[in-house]
């Protein structure tokens, strides 16, 4: 596969190749999150009585969507035939009502997860390079096991350790791989740094946690490394935005994603540079599409350019259900 920039990956997926610029690509998202709401009111119960008299031609006026709605719904939020969801996750709640949160895909779903992967990895990692993946990979299509998949169509060797249950098992099988690159938890990656002071990774991948300063700084000067952060959940199909070499702010899936911030008690949309939760839409999701869903995630956008020569409007450092 041919490496490209993010900002080249979102051009070439948005058809924006020659014209790819914020406003432009804010003209296609707005399109696309208008497509995306109209499959979604044609092909699902939930979404059709949840957008009832809403005008789709006005996604700010849209309501929002909580995670508490999407507990309740479940599979009315379907826009596929069980049979053609390729995988189902599932949250458990720790809420008054003790619902789960399942959250369906189908394959194409998961292909734009691995793409964005395949993509978002190539900023920090070369041809060649042993990536040590300390995620799930358990099962098909999980976490580990999708990003395994997006570095060996990159020409990466994945080396999946898996969660990590016992550390001093871990420390000896780090030391064992002696990777170019590490992805894992940030306090996880943190202890192991501490357990292998000696080994000097080219870079480190942080991701599914909040990502502090100092954390990040004790890594950095006992590996001699660079360290990188990813922001994701489950309900943006696990990626979401990667910081590049510049890590002024995470450069966003931008292709499949539209992210709003909003003011909590309001609801009100808030411009690049104020601080407020985190609102997610998906714009291209066959299985189980999520229109202004609030994530419990606090954050600010960052427009200007990013030192890396982006124009794109970057997600500044997130702060998981601060409330």
């Amino acid at each position: 596969m041919k490496e490209l920039t993010l900002d080249q990956w979102i051009a070439l997926r948005s058809g924006l190749r020659e014209t790819l610029s914020q406003e432009s690509l804010a003209a296609w998202q707005q399109s696309r999150l208008q497509e995306q709401a109209e499959y979604a009111v044609a092909h699902s119960r939930f979404w059709q009585r949840f957008y009832a008299g809403a005008d789709l031609k006005k996604p700010e006026t849209w309501p929002l969507l909580d995670q508490d709605a999407l507990r309740r719904a479940g599979m009315e939020m379907l826009c596929l035939p069980q049979g053609e969801i390729q995988r189902i996750s599932t949250l458990l709640s720790s809420g008054s009502s003790g619902l789960p949160k399942r959250l369906y895909f189908s394959a194409a779903d998961l292909e734009l997860t691995i793409d964005f992967f395949a993509h978002g990895m190539a900023t920090m990692t070369q041809p060649g390079d042993r990536v040590w993946i300390a995620m799930n990979g358990s099962s098909a299509d999980s976490l580990g096991d999708l990003l395994g998949r997006a570095l060996a169509r990159m020409g990466r060797i994945p080396l999946l350790h898996g969660e990590i249950t016992d550390p001093e098992q871990a420390s000896t099988a780090l030391r064992q791989a002696q990777p170019h690159c590490l992805v894992g938890l940030s306090r996880q990656m943190l202890d192991l740094c501490r357990s292998t002071p000696e080994l000097r990774p080219r870079t480190v991948l942080l991701s599914a946690e909040n990502v502090p300063t100092g954390l990040r700084q004790e890594i950095q000067s006992i590996w001699q490394t660079e360290v990188y952060a990813h922001w994701g959940m489950r309900e943006t199909g696990l990626g979401g935005a990667v910081e590049c070499h510049a890590h002024q702010g995470y450069h966003i899936r931008h292709a499949d994603l539209f992210l709003e911030i909003i003011d909590p008690e309001t609801g009100k949309r808030l411009s690049p540079g104020h601080r407020g939760e985190l609102v997610v839409s998906t714009l291209n999701r066959q299985a189980m599409p999520l229109l202004r869903y609030r994530s419990g995630d606090f954050a600010e956008l960052l427009d200007g350019a990013c030192p890396c020569g982006s124009h794109l409007i970057r997600l500044g450092y997130v702060e998981g259900h601060e409330k």
